[in-house]
């Protein structure tokens, strides 16, 4: 399945007096499903985990551009991770559409799966434009995943790590201009 068979369409940037909201689509054009990798999650002080549908990780890069991704991140090379946080996937059929929203809160915070160092916020007027990044794995017979459940009782699919990782395509957005005021 090429990325031409894949479109990732997205709407400009909303702001509110709290949050940037970013609207998305994934279309697949393709003549087979492909999986989102996309169901990141919520953590509770007691280790219970829930479906966040609307979070992202988030990188604060150099000269203002800010990288929102709803995909499996590259471990880090200074870091020893015990398990790899890997995203729930969504199936999504040849010649369907899914629309998306990511709520991104205010200040925004650097948000990774992996403990890096002390947390980091950016000041809005600093934002230059954010990137959309969004990863897919193409179906395939051999795509290996398991069932599991959130703590609310939801019921979901992780694709193993190994395979993922090698799989999965990214789908990136141009830089998208932040606006300068909330909406009314």
């Amino acid at each position: 399945m090429a990325e031409a068979d894949v479109e990732l369409k997205v709407k400009p940037v909303e702001r509110t007096a709290e949050a940037l909201v970013l609207s998305y689509e994934v279309h697949n054009r393709g003549a087979r499903a492909l999986w989102l990798v996309e169901g990141l999650y919520d953590e509770s002080p007691s280790g219970q985990r829930q479906l966040a549908p609307e979070k992202a990780y988030v990188a604060l890069g150099g000269g203002g551009e800010v990288v929102v991704s709803r995909m499996l991140l590259p471990l880090p090379e200074n870091l020893l991770v015990e398990a790899p946080e890997v995203p729930a996937v969504h199936r999504v059929d040849a010649g369907q559409t899914v629309r998306r929203r990511v709520v991104l809160p205010l200040p925004l915070t650097a948000v990774s799966p992996y403990d890096t160092g002390p947390a980091q916020t950016l000041p809005l007027d600093a934002v230059k434009a954010l990137r959309l990044r969004v990863g897919y794995v193409p179906d395939a017979p051999e795509l290996k995943r398991h069932a599991a459940r959130d703590s609310q009782g939801t019921a979901y699919e992780v694709p193993e790590f190994g395979q993922t990782r090698t799989a999965q395509r990214v789908l990136e957005s141009a830089p998208l201009p932040v606006p300068t005021e909330a909406a009314k």
